[in-house]
């Protein structure tokens, strides 16, 4: 990459997240990109949030990033705009076709302890966000959590409902033709390794990395990793596409 030409970045959070999702990426790619991070607590879908990002970011074309409920939106987008997104990476993702019944009985049960106890909410996912070691990390662990309790109860409910009721694009991702890269977690139980596979074989030509020993949070996990893949991603050439051939070292 030429330094001299910093690159439009756009990093998308996801559930319950902010831009602290993103702070070790914003501060190891300074030297090369001009980086967004865009507000996602206000939309009661998730059409009208890619709508809202796509209106608000301060860059005509840009690399799009993305990790779980924010790569689902990232791949939205490129959807949306295929003219505006220049390459696009799905981090700790998946594309279900829809909300299965178990999956919305799992968020109405969490809406419903939200609503009693916030606080006991956000501890009940910890466990699921971060491995046994990061939750250790007292620095870390306080972090995530003080994250999701200043977006509060009421994003938590508008995002779980948007969730429930997101749209169908399994079926679309074909059509995305942008240079994508997809970064999964091997212990992610939220976006399982076979998700991350069923993602790189649906989205022609592209790249997948598994982290190894990462829980879903892979950004604030692994910090250096998903920053070099990131750079390695900014750097990558547009490749004419070909057929998945599985995960690369």
């Amino acid at each position: 990459m030429n330094r001299d030409v910093r690159v439009p970045l756009v990093l998308i959070p996801g559930l319950l997240c902010n831009d602290v999702l993103w702070a070790p990426q914003r501060v190891g790619l300074h030297d090369c990109a001009d980086i967004w991070i865009p507000d996602l607590s206000r939309a009661a879908s998730l059409p009208e949030a890619v709508e809202r990002m796509l209106a608000d970011v301060p860059f005509e074309r840009f690399a799009l990033a993305g990790l779980s409920m924010g790569g689902y939106l990232a791949a939205l987008a490129a959807l949306r705009s295929p003219d505006r997104v220049e390459r696009l990476a799905l981090l700790n993702t998946r594309a279900h076709a829809l909300e299965t019944e178990a999956g919305r009985q799992r968020r109405n049960a969490q809406i419903e302890l939200a609503r009693r106890d916030f606080a006991a909410l956000v501890e009940q996912l910890l466990p699921a966000l971060l491995r046994p070691q990061a939750l250790r990390d007292a620095a870390l662990a306080q972090g995530v959590r003080d994250m999701s309790l200043s977006l509060g109860v009421d994003v938590f409910i508008r995002q779980q409902e948007a969730n429930m009721s997101r749209p169908a694009i399994a079926h679309r991702l074909e059509h995305i033709a942008c240079p994508t890269w997809i970064i999964g977690g091997d212990q992610d139980a939220i976006a399982p390794q076979e998700s991350q596979h069923a993602l790189a074989r649906a989205i022609a030509g592209s790249h997948l990395r598994i982290l190894r020993d990462c829980w879903h949070l892979s950004t604030l996990e692994h910090p250096g990793a998903v920053t070099q893949l990131l750079r390695q991603w900014l750097d990558s050439p547009g490749l004419p596409s070909r057929p998945y051939q599985g995960a690369t070292p």
